[in-house]
């Protein structure tokens, strides 16, 4: 069986209460259901949340690059109310997290930043030790031993931070792209993403 998130994406609202972003899509004409829009021949249903696998990525906090940077506890009464009516009825307690574009962004640029200063270091480590075989080659003496110290490769860098970063970017890009396609702000202090995990 496996866990998922369970995201919502939130926009504070003109009334100054946080509210889902909606999605769209086209009504099933095969379910027992009725259509939530319909304008002229187009039928739509509204979705107010996705999902996603959290056995590894973004929403793991196994994950190298973890929620815990930037998440915090939400209370129920601060959630918006179709966050609240998702999971009326589930049989345990839920708890909520989040956190806003604004500091989804400023932990993107983080991530970003870490991977620089590891692929730095490693080229330094990398250049240093070649330096030292060639001086010592040079003078006719054998390479130094490796101290027991273990030195990282910059490709061990790439793939090792590479991957998480692009989790990272994915969904900051996923969450821009839908909210600036379903709604008209352009305040990101006023987006968030509000989570749990079952």
């Amino acid at each position: 069986m496996g866990v998922y998130a369970h995201r919502f994406i939130e926009i504070l609202g003109k009334d100054n209460k946080w509210h889902a972003l909606p999605l769209w899509s086209k009504f099933n004409e095969g379910i027992y259901s009725q259509p939530d829009l319909i304008a002229g021949d187009l039928k739509l249903t509204k979705h107010s949340c996705f999902l996603s696998r959290t056995s590894s990525g973004f929403y793991s906090t196994g994950s190298l690059y973890s929620d815990e940077d930037i998440s915090h506890s939400m209370a129920p009464g601060e959630l918006s109310e179709e966050a609240q009516q998702y999971v009326e009825g589930w049989e345990y307690p839920v708890r909520w997290e989040g956190f806003s574009l604004v500091e989804l962004e400023a932990y993107a640029d983080k991530c970003r930043e870490k991977i620089y200063s590891e692929l730095a270091e490693a080229f330094h480590d990398n250049n240093l030790r070649l330096i030292v075989g060639m001086l010592a080659s040079a003078q006719g003496k054998e390479k130094p031993e490796d101290s027991e110290e273990y030195y990282h490769t910059p490709r061990y860098i790439f793939n090792e931070y590479l991957e998480s970063y692009q989790i990272v970017v994915d969904e900051l890009n996923t969450i821009l792209f839908l909210v600036d396609e379903f709604s008209d702000t352009f305040d990101f202090s006023k987006v968030r993403v509000v989570y749990f995990c079952a």
